[in-house]
């Protein structure tokens, strides 16, 4: 196996990505995948490369990229949206059928990277095979749990709450930004992420598709994932046991076992 870093352009900026390719020509599809947002990014980072190896020892080529904004590619992250996310998907499958000459390229992404790989697999044609671990369903729920984060850090410094939610939405309108966790969101992000209903409609993808409850004691899956999963026609619901990886919790998560056996067998018999 073989790790390449390289830049690549998408229009008038550069995104970073790594390359993780088999050892040998095996025709197995390419993977991108798509991280989730913020300080989750950075949590699941391991598990990521992790997994990108083990896929890439077993014949795929994977890519792994930062969003425009994100990690060591181009621009702010207060100019990143849910639109230049999905541009930036675009973009970097095209590069690793480039790269690779690919002809089935697979997506794989995490909570807020699912809810985003689920959306660019109704635009992009040729996708094969969708991975969806623990995806955000709720556009609008999710950046209501973020903004909660911002309410956290004001009773930490300041020992009482100087904006409210309406408040920092007002900010947003406004043209300026607010701070989740460290990174300034603008608007277009908050704006196009609390929009997003999963669920609600029928899909447009045609290939297999795998939708992953992660919990650490798993039982039945969600309704709304099951709406989810029921709104693919060739899709299989999964609960696995594992730790929230994507936070900060006591255990460092290198790797995600259940999780990687669960998708490796399935991928394997689809």
């Amino acid at each position: 196996m073989t790790e390449t870093p390289f830049y690549f352009t998408n229009g008038d900026y550069s995104l970073f990505g790594i390359l993780h390719e088999p050892a040998r020509d095996t025709s197995l599809p390419a993977f991108v995948f798509c991280h989730p947002f913020g300080e989750e990014k950075l949590w699941t980072q391991r598990v990521f490369v992790s997994f990108a190896r083990l896929l890439a020892s077993e014949g795929h080529p994977v890519l792994r990229f930062d969003y425009m904004g994100n990690g060591d590619s181009d621009r702010d992250f207060s100019e990143s949206s849910l639109r230049t996310a999905l541009a930036d998907v675009r973009c970097a499958i095209a590069e690793v059928r480039r790269r690779t000459g690919a002809s089935r390229v697979n997506l794989l992404g995490l909570r807020l990277g699912a809810t985003i790989a689920s959306l660019a697999a109704e635009d992009e044609s040729g996708i094969d095979r969708l991975v969806l671990w623990a995806p955000i369903v709720d556009g609008g729920r999710y950046m209501q749990e973020l903004l909660r984060i911002n309410l956290t850090t004001q009773m930490a410094t300041h020992r009482e709450i100087r904006q409210d939610r309406e408040a920092m939405v007002a900010v947003m309108q406004q043209g300026r930004t607010v701070n989740v966790d460290g990174y300034e969101m603008a608007l277009p992000l908050y704006a196009e992420v609390s929009a997003v209903r999963l669920s609600s409609d029928p899909k447009r993808h045609q290939g297999s598709c795998l939708v992953v409850q992660i919990d650490r004691q798993p039982g039945r899956a969600s309704a709304e994932l099951q709406l989810l999963t029921e709104s693919y026609s060739r899709a299989t619901l999964t609960s696995v046991s594992e730790e929230p990886f994507w936070k900060e919790i006591q255990r460092f998560y290198e790797q995600a076992p259940n999780l990687f056996a669960a998708t490796t067998s399935w991928l394997r018999v689809e």
